[in-house]
């Protein structure tokens, strides 16, 4: 293999070219790009975030048109510039993608996602950038894999727990949420079918959990899921009321 090459091995493995990668002078145009690179991955590569940074912003920049265009192109080997930011755990440029629009949740071929990249190869706070900025936690490879389904496969303890916690934390306010829009949502020919107290206890249960959510300090996935289930248990029998069948006029009689 030519040594000037720029690739990446599996989890695991070296990074080839990586010190000379590092000892390139700071020079960039087209002609001194990184071989097979676009000026964002070459950037990646250097970690360069000031040059990066330029070519997003300043005019003159020969590469300022191409910027959005390359956000997202895929490289040689199917991997895209967060992908490659994730994997070479590059936090600054990481936030700098996402910032001027890299999508987060667009995936090879394969399934993988800048979350699966981050997972499997341990790189915690790439992945909690990633899912603070929206990442999908349950998007699935060719093996039927969650980021943190690969964070296990390759024994990143670390990092399969803080995806649990965010899954878990997730499922919570997704179910706040929708109790919430029930209860808001519902049509006035539902709304006979709730006393006050029982609206208020959903609002107030879900005002509760929220509170909790935002201010949480457990680093414990289970206490998340143990919420949850507390919520579902008090909420769901006022909403079920407002899912039941309507009552037929003709039993009535």
């Amino acid at each position: 293999m030519n040594q000037s090459s720029v690739s990446l091995v599996k989890p695991g493995g070296k990074l080839e070219s990586a010190t000379n990668v590092e000892k390139r002078e700071d020079v960039i145009n087209e002609e001194q790009l990184l071989p097979n690179t676009t000026i964002v991955t070459h950037c990646i590569y250097r970690n360069d975030t000031e040059t990066l940074k330029r070519c997003f912003e300043d005019p003159t920049s020969p590469y300022k048109d191409q910027m959005n265009e390359l956000l997202n192109q895929r490289d040689d080997d199917g991997k895209s510039p967060l992908d490659v930011a994730a994997i070479l755990e590059r936090t600054d440029i990481v936030k700098m993608l996402i910032q001027f629009g890299a999508d987060v949740n667009i995936f090879t071929s394969k399934g993988y996602s800048c979350l699966h990249y981050a997972a499997l190869w341990g790189r915690l706070e790439v992945l909690q950038i990633l899912v603070e900025n929206g990442g999908n936690l349950y998007q699935r490879n060719i093996h039927g894999e969650t980021p943190r389904d690969a964070a296990l496969r390759y024994n990143q303890t670390e990092s399969a727990t803080y995806l649990e916690l965010a899954e878990e934390k997730g499922k919570l306010q997704s179910e706040i949420t929708k109790a919430l829009a029930q209860i808001h949502e519902m049509d006035k020919s539902l709304a006979g079918r709730i006393t006050r107290d029982e609206k208020n206890i959903v609002i107030n249960t879900c005002k509760g959990k929220q509170e909790w959510l935002n201010n949480i300090s457990t680093e414990v996935a289970l206490d998340v899921k143990m919420q949850c289930l507390e919520l579902t248990e008090t909420v769901q029998p006022v909403l079920a009321k407002l899912s039941d069948p309507s009552p037929d006029k003709h039993d009535k009689q």
